[in-house]
C-alpha cells in the first residue's frame, strides 16, 4: 500500500464545551471547541444538523451568515445570535 501524502498534520490540546438550550421555539445542541489552531475563533458544531463553522463575534453578526452556515430560518438564527456571544 502506498503512503498517502498529508498537507498538514497538527496535534493540539483543545477545550470542548457541550451546550444545550432552548431559545424561543427552537432547541440548540452545540459543541464549542477552542484551540490555538483556530486563532481567535471557535469551532461551533450544531450536533443535530451535523453542520459546523468557525465563529467569532464579527461573523455571528454578519447578515445571513448563521442562516447559511447552520441552515436556520431567520428567526432561529436570531435566537442563536442572542446566545452565541456569551458562549464564545
Amino acid at each position: 500500500m502506498s503512503q498517502r501524502p498529508l498537507l498538514e498534520d497538527v496535534t493540539q490540546d483543545t477545550s470542548t464545551r457541550f451546550v444545550s438550550f432552548t431559545a424561543g421555539s427552537h432547541r440548540f445542541e452545540l459543541a464549542i471547541m477552542k484551540a490555538e489552531y483556530f486563532q481567535n475563533q471557535s469551532l461551533v458544531i450544531n450536533l443535530p444538523k451535523n453542520r459546523q463553522g468557525l465563529l467569532d463575534e464579527e461573523n455571528i453578526n454578519r447578515d445571513g451568515y448563521l442562516e447559511h452556515l447552520f441552515q436556520l430560518s431567520a428567526m432561529e438564527a436570531e435566537e442563536l445570535r442572542n446566545y452565541l456571544p456569551y458562549l464564545l
